[in-house]
This record gives structure tokens, C-alpha cells and sequence, in this order.
């Protein structure tokens, strides 16, 4: 019975990994190094509502997702973990979003997609990288649902519940201001939060396994 509940606990873990890497696929697929249809319809539409007062919010919801921002809050974080005596969360947290800061230059070069060019839509920054997959989009994907993860783990409800509402603000708009400001197509961030998603829970399902293991190995006639 205990074996059972065991295997359940892992089971929607790794079905969500196998339902994001499928739509990254499909999504990975379908980019090539230009706009396709929809894409360049969004990154458009979106260009025309601009205003300065929005594009001011944008850019600042934008500057929290930096790659440098992230991995100063997952420091801060997972020393408070390992202070209160979490390690293997503070292990979970720092290797998942480590694990994303090297996800996204390896597989942006892998398809080393162009930014949309100023044919399509007039940028608002100019970064130096490849677009697929937005960055921003996998680190936001990473980190709110990694944070949501701990503190379902650690049986804090309250806590669990505030993060959740935290990632479904945060990774939807983190995404959405890449739109606007017009440096990733919506595929990219598609692409951005499907391979974030599986690597969270792929890592997750490793952090399941392992503390499920260990009380086995203690007492191994149970």
C-alpha cells in the first residue's frame, strides 16, 4: 500500500514532464528563424498598445527576471533553507536553478533563432542573444514553481498557496513583457516555459525519489 501511494506520488510529476517536453518538441518544430504567422500577428498587435506609462511597468517586470537577479534570490533563499536545517530543499533549489542558467544559452545556440528583426515589430531593448527560448520565460518557470514546490514540501500550506498565486502572476507576465517589448515571439516564450517545466519537475521527480528511498534504506525491512 505504501509502495503504492509512493508510485502515485511520482506519477503526475512525470506525466507534466512528458506533456512539456511533447509541446516543446511541437513548439521547437514549428519555430524557424523568422515569424511565422501567428507570431509575428501577436508580436504586432501588441506593438500598437504600447504606451510609455505600460512600457515603464514592463521594463521593470522584466529586470526582475534577469539571469543575475534570479541566482542572487536563489542564494538568499536556499541559505535561508540551509540555516533552518533544509537541505535538501536548499540542494533542490540551488541545482534546478543552476540547472536553468545553463539550459538556456545551451539551447539557444543549439537553434540559434534571430530576435525579431524591425521589419516585424521595433524593439524597445536590443539583447545580444539568440530568441528561442525566451530565458526569462524558462528562469521565471523554474524559480516561482521551485519556491512552490519547497513549501508544499516543508507542509506549509499558507506559504504553498501564496507562491502558487506568486507563479501564476510572475511566469505568465514575465513572458508577456518579453512580447511587448518585442525581443522573443510568443513561440519562444512557449518554448521558454515547456522546457523550464520539464526541468523543474524532472528535477523534482529526482528530489521525490531520493527522500523516498532514504527511509528505506534505513530500515530496509519495511
Amino acid at each position: 500500500m505504501a509502495r503504492a501511494s509512493r508510485r502515485h506520488a511520482l506519477l503526475w510529476p512525470a506525466l507534466i514532464v512528458v506533456a512539456a517536453i511533447l509541446i516543446f518538441a511541437v513548439t521547437a518544430i514549428w519555430v524557424g528563424p523568422g515569424p511565422i504567422g501567428l507570431d509575428a500577428k501577436m508580436l504586432q498587435a501588441l506593438e500598437l498598445v504600447r504606451s510609455p506609462h505600460v512600457t515603464e511597468v514592463m521594463l521593470a517586470i522584466t529586470a526582475v527576471g534577469k539571469g543575475s537577479i534570479t541566482i542572487v534570490f536563489t542564494i538568499l533563499v536556499a541559505a535561508w533553507l540551509s540555516i533552518r536545517g533544509h537541505w535538501k530543499e536548499a540542494a533542490f533549489l540551488f541545482v534546478v536553478n543552476l540547472g536553468s542558467a545553463i539550459l538556456t544559452p545551451s539551447f539557444k545556440a543549439m537553434f540559434a533563432r534571430p530576435r525579431p528583426p524591425i521589419e516585424v515589430v521595433t524593439p524597445i531593448t536590443n539583447p545580444d542573444s539568440f530568441s528561442f527560448p525566451s530565458g526569462h520565460a524558462l528562469s521565471a518557470m523554474v524559480f516561482y514553481t521551485s519556491l512552490a514546490l519547497i513549501a508544499a514540501q516543508l507542509g506549509r500550506p499558507r506559504l504553498k498557496r501564496a507562491l502558487i498565486a506568486l507563479a501564476f502572476v510572475m511566469v505568465p507576465l514575465m513572458g508577456i513583457t518579453r512580447v511587448y517589448l518585442g525581443v522573443h515571439y510568443p513561440s519562444d516564450v512557449i518554448g521558454g516555459w515547456t522546457l523550464g517545466s520539464a526541468w523543474v519537475w524532472l528535477a523534482y521527480l529526482g528530489y521525490l525519489s531520493r527522500a523516498q528511498n532514504a527511509p528505506a534504506r534505513l530500515n530496509p525491512s519495511s
